[in-house]
């Protein structure tokens, strides 16, 4: 049986945590406030995955380091599967994820600038490690990527989706610049853009506010997982509620022990 999937992101700069709106980010603490803030012990106990994506522009070896270093200090709390990623580059980025810990990567420019290096990242750790994330923007009456956190236009998403075609990797991960942190929902249209022979897991990330997003996204058979960045979503009770109401609409989510659909 294949479940669905609510994913949690954290957005990571410069050695904070940062909510974003249309990807412009709020700095909101560093990680001993996370830890005094957040009951990663409780929370985490209705997400499937947490995901921390380093948003640092142009990381050096010094930011990487502070990024793993600070992402440890999480991981002693944390026990569901974690995706690292941002900033990825090249293969030695990408070992330097796995190597503190990560169950997958996140990768964005090599799926623009570089497949090959995806292809040998997929050769040595499985194409199921290899989450790739597309941002995108709705133009008119068609959806553009971009690269560099939305700064730089590439390809329309139709074009980039199909140059996937012959790639080994585990997921998409559509993700709306529009709708980031908007909490209006997530941008459902996308998926009309998905090649009819596109056979990777897809996940929609942007606009997730309240449960009955969270409904709307798991209940499309197109769909196998949501992502949240909203930091709020993850402060207090609010997923455990949106995870209850989906179980209670017969989402295939995993049941865990505190929760009920009752």
């Amino acid at each position: 049986m294949i479940f669905k999937r609510i994913i949690y992101a954290l957005l990571y700069r410069d050695g904070s945590f940062h909510l974003s709106r249309n990807f412009r980010l709020q700095k909101v603490g560093d990680v001993n406030w996370l830890k005094d803030n957040f009951g990663f012990g409780e929370t985490c106990d209705y997400i499937d995955e947490l995901m921390i994506i380093n948003v640092t522009q142009e990381p050096t070896k010094k930011d990487f380091e502070k990024y793993f270093n600070d992402i440890d200090l999480l991981r002693k709390k944390i026990f569901v599967p974690i995706t690292l990623g941002g900033g990825i580059r090249n293969f030695s980025n990408a070992k330097a994820c796995f190597d503190n810990g990560a169950d997958k990567i996140l990768i964005n420019y090599l799926a623009h600038k570089n497949l090959s290096t995806i292809e040998e990242i997929s050769k040595i750790y499985g194409e199921q490690a290899i989450s790739i994330m597309v941002d995108f923007k709705l133009e008119g009456k068609e959806f553009f990527t971009y690269v560099n956190s939305g700064k730089i236009k590439s390809l329309s998403l139709n074009s980039f989706l199909k140059s996937l075609k012959n790639l080994k990797f585990g997921e998409i991960i559509l993700n709306s610049i529009d709708r980031d942190g908007t909490a209006a929902g997530l941008e459902m249209k996308s998926l009309d853009i998905l090649p009819n022979d596109f056979n990777n897991p897809v996940l929609l990330m942007g606009g997730a506010g309240k449960p009955e997003h969270f409904f709307e996204v798991l209940n499309n058979s197109k769909i196998s997982g949501l992502i949240t960045a909203n930091l709020f979503n993850f402060l207090g009770s609010g997923l455990e509620e949106a995870r209850q109401f989906s179980l209670r609409k017969n989402i295939n989510l995993i049941k865990f022990s505190k929760i009920t659909n009752e």
